[in-house]
């Protein structure tokens, strides 16, 4: 049911499974907690194991190599990694992600996510300048985070921040997400009045909502 591979021991304190992208099931456990115990708990949520199973692998909208590790999505384009002697730092070129040679394998997967992390920071930075002036409305900050669940999020204050991961995303999607948070500015609740104003700035929102939802499965990508 569980390949051994994907039981990870190390120094917490309770044990936790989870179905992965693909549909693996991927184990969290204490260093010293015995295999049996392990093994008995994996089986005590068979039927849970299996109804979640079953429910990604209907996803059809998974892309198998990005949820694998095998390719990377920015922006929505599929980067197919390649190990370059030339390169001294991990960068885009074409629809290629260039990752130094001298990276220790065990380290390059971070190393992407960081520099995922970064260009998020910037594009979410300057899509919300742009939108900020096109709506002639203002905002307090603008940052990522690492939220489980959520896309975006806008508080009272006017704080806007963003899933790191919607930098995988297309261009639209990316945007929806913003224009949405920034609607919050204007209605704080998903009032009939908060959608009419969505529709007023984006009148395909309903289109782009429904693809948004068909992409929840990269929130579940780069979690340790």
């Amino acid at each position: 049911m569980v390949n051994p591979a994907n039981i990870h021991k190390s120094n917490r304190s309770t044990l936790s499974i989870y179905i992965d992208p693909t549909g693996n099931l991927v184990v969290k456990a204490p260093k010293n907690m015995p295999d049996r115990k392990i093994f008995d708990f994996i089986k005590s949520k068979g039927d849970w194991i299996r109804e979640r199973q079953a429910a990604v692998l209907k996803n059809s909208h998974i892309n198998r190599n990005v949820a694998s590790y095998n390719t990377f999505l920015f922006l929505g384009k599929e980067l197919v990694p390649v190990i370059n002697d030339q390169s001294k730092h991990i960068e885009r070129k074409d629809l290629a992600l260039m990752i130094p040679a001298k990276l220790e394998n065990d380290k390059v997967l971070k190393k992407i996510e960081k520099y995922l992390k970064d260009h998020a920071k910037a594009i979410v930075q300057e899509r919300c300048e742009y939108f900020s002036q096109a709506l002639k409305l203002n905002y307090t900050s603008a940052t990522v985070n690492n939220n489980k669940t959520r896309w975006g999020s806008c508080t009272s204050k006017g704080e806007i921040a963003l899933n790191w991961r919607a930098i995988m995303l297309k261009p639209s999607l990316l945007d929806y997400i913003i224009v949405h948070e920034f609607c919050h500015l204007l209605e704080f609740n998903h009032t009939k009045n908060f959608w009419t104003i969505v529709q007023t700035i984006l009148p395909e929102w309903r289109k782009l909502r429904l693809e948004l939802k068909h992409m929840a499965w990269i929130l579940q990508l780069f979690r340790d």
